[in-house]
C-alpha cells in the first residue's frame, strides 16, 4: 500500500480513520473543509468582480478620449498605468 511507503501520506491516512470513526470529528472536518471552500469562492468572486469593475473603468476612459479625439492620450494610457489613472481622474472615474 502506497500509505505505508509515505510518511504524510500514512499519516493522512490515519487521521482518515479516526475521522471516519468518530462522528462528530467528521462533522467537525467537513464544516471546515466547507468553510475554506467557501472562503475561496468568496475571494474568487471578489477578485473577478474587482477585474470587471476595472474593465469598465477603462473601456469608459477609452470611449471618452476617442469621442475627444484625444488619440495620443488613448495611446500613452495603453501602456502608461500612472498617465491612465491620472486620466480617470481628471474625467472623474
Amino acid at each position: 500500500m502506497l500509505a505505508t511507503k509515505n510518511k504524510y501520506i500514512d499519516s493522512a491516512y490515519k487521521q482518515l480513520q479516526v475521522i471516519s470513526q468518530d462522528k462528530q470529528k467528521r462533522l467537525e472536518y467537513e464544516a471546515r473543509e466547507k468553510a475554506i471552500r467557501d472562503h475561496n469562492q468568496m475571494m474568487f468572486e471578489s477578485r473577478e468582480s474587482g477585474r470587471e469593475f476595472e474593465a469598465e473603468r477603462i473601456n469608459k476612459l477609452n470611449t471618452i478620449l476617442i469621442q475627444n479625439n484625444r488619440i495620443d492620450d488613448l495611446k500613452r494610457a495603453t501602456t502608461d498605468r500612472e498617465f491612465q489613472q491620472q486620466l480617470m481622474s481628471e474625467y472623474g472615474i
